[in-house]
């Protein structure tokens, strides 16, 4: 008889929700002051998709975001770009040039694809054995062709994202967030958690609230 406990703590990692961003808010700063803002590509792997997936959702939300490209562009003419990109000096002749109010950044902190595997009985009492065979987001696909007590099946993506809003004016640290998400797959994984992150800004944000 094929052992069930291995298959139910897997799948578990695809079915489990997640708490909320971790956030923190300058509550001495006026956000009615933010009305256009810009989004650096976040360090680390998956890091363009992860600023993206932020940017559409600022943008969904009513707010004014210069493209990144554009931005990118301007870091690279101005020689701005590197190690000290985001220095007080930087930051402050990125929102003159591009007429930004405030300018969002991030790290990628968690980047674990969707595995799958192909569990097979082992040998001993109760042994299982657990072969990556590929990633994909799936639940199972009962068992494999001519092995009828196999089980395929899928860990769930792993993303963590840690972001923080930025004035240019003052260089004041205004917002900052971070949450780690298990999804079907990368992307949905960023997408929820730069959901989140516009929603926490939502109850402070004016831009955002009058939506």
């Amino acid at each position: 008889m094929f052992p069930k406990s291995p298959i139910p703590c897997l799948l578990s990692l695809v079915l489990i929700g997640c708490a909320g961003p971790q956030v923190a808010v300058n509550r001495h700063y006026d956000f009615s002051r933010v009305r256009r803002v810009a989004v650096v590509s976040f360090s680390g792997p998956g890091g363009d998709a992860a600023a993206d997936f932020l940017a559409q959702n600022l943008l969904a939300a009513g707010v004014e975001v210069v493209e990144r490209r554009q931005l990118e562009q301007i870091l690279k003419e101005h020689r701005l770009a590197g190690s000290g990109a985001l220095n007080p000096a930087t930051l402050q002749e990125v929102g003159r040039i591009l007429g930004v109010d405030a300018l969002f950044t991030g790290t990628v902190t968690t980047y674990q694809p969707p595995q799958g595997y192909l569990i097979f009985p082992g040998s001993g009492l109760g042994a299982v054995a657990a072969t990556p065979v590929g990633t994909g987001s799936v639940y199972s696909r009962g068992t494999l062709f001519a092995a009828s007590q196999s089980e395929v099946i899928a860990s769930a993506a792993v993303v963590g994202l840690s972001a923080r809003m930025v004035s240019v004016e003052n260089t004041a640290l205004l917002w900052a967030a971070h949450q780690v998400y298990e999804g079907f797959d990368v992307p949905s994984a960023m997408q929820s958690i730069a959901s989140s992150f516009v929603r926490s800004l939502l109850p402070i944000w004016p831009t955002l609230s009058k939506q």
